[in-house]
């Protein structure tokens, strides 16, 4: 192999940087190498380099296991996904104690906000993904996003032609198909990809529940019983096309999104509350366009724009004139609505779009500039309440975010500085006067402009050791959800205010290869000082349901660390481990428009941890690999994994009698599985164990997952290079 073929090699490897080691050593006068080995780092491993605190997962080791991508980020350093139940249950993610929309979520650098109830972590499988990229507090430029807490941003397949298809059967009449799949011709530059997945499960899983005599309504204790109105199911198609590799574009690229879910809901925002006959139905329908072109006008000056457009429909149905108690026992009942008498349709309308344009001013420089719009339009329609005055009327959210970067960059450190404009637009009715004779609605008007800014550095101290240290003055609008509620158990507060953050993060990254030894470790601090704090509480009633309030001041600090070894290809092992200090950091709180008093007095929560969010918990695997098991070709892992979460209140700590007090209590689980690939990964099968020891694990306001579960999973993958 000549000289200018591993240059190249090397170029095309995707590194025209990397190091070129040969491993024998050969005479000057030499005509011909023995052997030569090309060094070039992945993609994630690349991203893992930023200057930014992120973690990068590499999803291409798990296909064969074919996780839900919630699955997969709950391995994550800081990173806890809290589920309400089983398969298709609300869940909410959580990041160094921020969660819900404080996290944002991209597809490839477009924002999943208003992707619906259907498309979303739980449904969608690790299979359609390169990588996912997890951003920890500051976000580059480019995402333009006002996340406050950080972003994951899932980076799909780019395989030229390739088909693969799973399909998992398991536990409580769980099944779960995917099909994932591209077509390209590198002459003509068309291209075809898309996605599909369809999920069901009945969910009729054991939970260990509080029974009520229907007669007396008085509680008889807690006993064992099967969940009876919890089935779920959920479909979605992906599809892009359009063309690649021209001289106008890079790509330009035509897509559509259209998914759907219906769900039986079991209990309310607590396991005090049951069930028998609630429902509800998500639709989704999205449109996109792509456009990228490197060298645009002049060398050195890159675009890249999408536009999408949201069609989202929800509908809610609580109408039965009855009351359950788990054992599945019913009586009639004087009014109709076990939860809230519903009949509504939330219809979602909505425009993002995205320009960004980065300029290479030399090898070092280069400046970024971003604008993103979104624009949201909401009706909703209860034909149970015909007379409510908010049947369709318009509520309107509008963000325009604009940013400007510029990044700094030499062989062993880099530097990253940005500046942000937010605008946010409301406008919405407010329910003036509750449960007085002028009680009526009102429509208000809110306009928000902030300034935000923030930077990056990273120092290689050795060609392993990585320093890194990110800040910025954050701020987050509050989403469509958080201010107009769902209709159901997540009520409205049209007076919510935007919460903003000065974030720091530091860190140091080691990453080195010892021959067939791969040692990798890494330590974070972070600190938050968020005024304003969106915090989604629960009302402990006898019909609880859950709404977003703003806590004044909330100061976060973090520690986080993890370490992972591999050896050759054979084997790993590796843990993360995290702990986060959340405190309430308001001394005085004024109360207006109150019907008891007005004024400013005491906080009687300061100095206490934000309840309901966990603060310490690690997670750890190791896994196993048998190559040509059988036959050449073929091989054998065998995986296991844990989870600990030390328990937590559901309220203040500080408030209440201790033994009356409720508690998410301390968990500790255990999963394992084994697969077998075939042909040098064309088919595999695999067999999945999760919670084999039959834990009672809960999450958000104690409710009940999942005990043990078996999962059986098949997969064809073809590919044609």
């Amino acid at each position: 192999m000549n000289p200018i073929t591993i240059l190249l090699a090397a170029a095309l490897s995707g590194s025209a940087s990397a190091p070129i080691e040969t491993t024998d050593s050969t005479r000057s006068d030499a005509k011909q190498l023995r052997e030569v080995v090309v060094v070039a780092k992945s993609k994630a491993r690349k991203a893992q380099e930023q200057a930014y605190a992120i973690s990068v997962v590499d999803l291409t080791r798990k296909y064969a296991s074919n996780p839900t991508m919630n699955k997969v980020l709950n391995t994550v350093t800081s990173v806890r996904v809290r589920e309400d139940g089983g398969v298709g249950s609300n869940y909410t993610f959580a990041m160094n104690g921020f969660s819900g929309n404080q996290v944002k979520f991209f597809l490839d650098g477009i924002p999943m906000d208003n992707f619906g109830s259907s498309f979303n972590l739980s449904s969608i499988s690790s299979n359609m993904a390169d990588r996912v990229e997890v951003y920890k507090g500051v976000l580059p430029v480019l995402f333009g996003s006002d996340a406050l807490g950080g972003a994951v941003n899932i980076v799909p397949r780019v395989n030229a032609n390739y088909i693969d298809a799973t399909y998992a059967v398991g536990s409580f009449g769980t099944h779960r198909i995917n099909f994932n799949g591209a077509y390209t011709n590198l002459k003509s530059g068309f291209t075809f990809r898309t996605n599909a997945f369809f999920n069901y499960s009945k969910n009729d899983y054991k939970v260990f529940a509080p029974i009520v005599d229907l007669n007396t309504g008085l509680e008889q204790g807690e006993s064992w019983a099967k969940r009876f109105h919890d089935r779920y199911h959920s479909a979605g198609l992906r599809i892009e096309t359009g063309v690649i590799r021209k001289s106008w574009a890079d790509y330009l690229l035509f897509g559509l999104i259209a998914s759907e879910d219906n769900k039986q809901i079991q209990t309310g925002a607590t396991m005090d509350v049951v069930y028998g006959q609630v429902k509800q139905k998500g639709f989704s329908l999205i449109p996109q366009l792509r456009y990228r072109k490197t060298d645009l006008f002049t060398p050195g000056l890159d675009l890249s724009a999408y536009a999408t457009y949201n069609i989202v429909n929800t509908h809610n149905a609580d109408t039965a004139a009855v009351t359950y108690n788990w054992k599945g026992e019913q009586i009639a009942s004087a009014s109709r609505g076990e939860g809230y008498l519903t009949d509504a349709t939330i219809r979602e309308r909505g425009w993002q779009g995205n320009v960004n344009l980065n300029y290479v001013i030399d090898d070092h420089q280069r400046v970024s500039l971003n604008h993103v719009l979104t624009a949201m339009r909401r009706k909703e329609n209860d034909t149970e309440h015909l007379d409510y005055v908010m049947n369709n009327v318009p509520q309107t959210l509008t963000k325009n975010i604009t940013g400007v970067g510029y990044q700094v960059r030499f062989d062993r450190w880099n530097a990253n500085v940005f500046g942000k404009l937010y605008l946010m637009n409301t406008a919405t009715h407010k329910l003036l006067d509750q449960f007085l004779e002028t009680e009526r609605y009102e429509k208000v008007k809110a306009h928000q402009a902030h300034v935000g800014y923030g930077a990056a550095l990273t120092y290689f101290i050795l060609p392993g050791l990585q320093a890194k240290l990110s800040m910025e003055q954050a701020y987050r609008m509050p989403e469509s959800v958080e201010l107009f509620g769902d209709g159901f158990i997540q009520k409205s507060n049209t007076d919510l205010r935007p919460e903003n953050s000065q974030n720091i993060n530091v860190g140091l990254a080691f990453d080195r290869q010892f021959d067939r030894h791969h040692l990798m470790a890494e330590a974070n601090y972070l600190y938050r000082y968020t005024k304003d704090f969106i915090y989604k509480g629960v009302s402990l009633t006898s019909d609880p349901t859950t709404s977003y309030d703003n806590i004044g001041k909330a100061i976060t600090h973090g520690i986080e660390g993890s370490l992972h070894y591999e050896y050759s290809n054979l084997a790993r092992i590796g843990f993360n481990i995290t702990y986060q200090d959340i405190k309430d950091r308001q001394k005085t709180e004024t109360t207006t428009n109150s019907y008891v008093a007005s004024g400013t007095s005491t906080n009687i929560t300061y100095g206490q941890r934000i309840p309901n969010i966990p603060y310490f918990f690690f997670n750890g695997d190791a896994a196993w690999n048998f190559h040509d098991v059988l036959t050449k070709g073929n091989n054998l892992s065998v995986e296991y994994g844990c989870d600990y979460v030390y328990k937590y209140y559901l309220s203040f700590p500080g408030l209440g009698r201790p033994t009356s007090k409720k508690v998410i209590p301390t968990q500790f689980s255990h999963n394992a599985s084994v697969n077998y690939t075939m042909k040098d990964g064309r088919y595999s099968v695999g067999l999945e164990c999760t919670n084999f020891t039959n834990e009672k694990l809960y999450d958000n306001y104690r409710l009940q997952k999942p005990g043990r579960a078996i999962t059986a999973k098949f997969r064809v993958y073809l590919s044609k290079m």
